[in-house]
């Protein structure tokens, strides 16, 4: 839907109550694809990627995209205090290209534009990658976003300009069709990286004219 401004930006604004919430089924990304050999052995006989659900709702202001992402999480993972604790995560990743594999995080034909949020960071970051393991991350000042952590889940909101002209950065439209993908790290579950709840399929994206 065609929403207001800026006020989109707070997870608990009323704006949201009038937009329609897509449900949409994470599960955990393939063994195979995390790129440490170490990794793809220690977990392999371990839980992860254990968020199920996640909801989804889209908005716009004619110039800036809102997706608002809710899931449940009974720990606030916010702080990292020492090397063995991760930080609440999620991200939501654009194909620069409509070939692009979701899966691999791209290829080198076809790379995959995400904007990143974490918890204990105060901007969330770009990353753009051209296959697994080729992940670049920068700052990006057209990104913001808002989390908020209250009874047992998360309410984030992130946004961005829908018009892009930065290298490997996706540029979206208002009456234009997309892909969009979705992933989210349970800091608890110590989950970073590759492991990760995920939609391992492309989703529609319809931005309303």
């Amino acid at each position: 839907m065609t929403a207001g401004d800026a006020v989109l930006l707070d997870p608990a604004s009323r704006e949201w109550n009038a937009v329609r919430a897509s449900e949409l089924t994470l599960r955990p990304t393939p063994i195979t694809a995390q790129p440490s050999l170490y990794v793809q052995a220690k977990w392999n006989d371990e839980p992860y990627g254990i968020l199920a659900r996640l909801a989804v709702r889209a908005a716009h202001d004619g110039a800036r995209l809102y997706l608002r992402l809710f899931w449940m999480d009974e720990t606030n993972n916010e702080g990292i205090r020492d090397t063995d604790q991760f930080a609440d995560a999620a991200a939501v990743l654009f194909p620069v290209n409509s070939d692009a594999p979701l899966q691999s995080m791209g290829s080198p034909e076809a790379p995959v534009n995400a904007w990143y949020w974490r918890a204990d960071l105060e901007d969330p970051l770009s990353i753009t990658a051209q296959g697994t393991g080729t992940t670049r991350r920068t700052q990006d000042t057209e990104l913001q976003a808002q989390g908020h952590h209250s009874n047992g889940a998360w309410n984030l909101v992130i946004c961005r300009r829908l018009a892009s002209s930065g290298e490997g950065y996706i540029s979206l439209a208002p009456g234009v069709s997309g892909k969009v993908g979705f992933a989210v790290w349970q800091g608890a579950n110590q989950e970073r990286g590759g492991l990760k709840a995920a939609t391992l399929e492309w989703e529609p994206l319809e931005i309303e004219a």
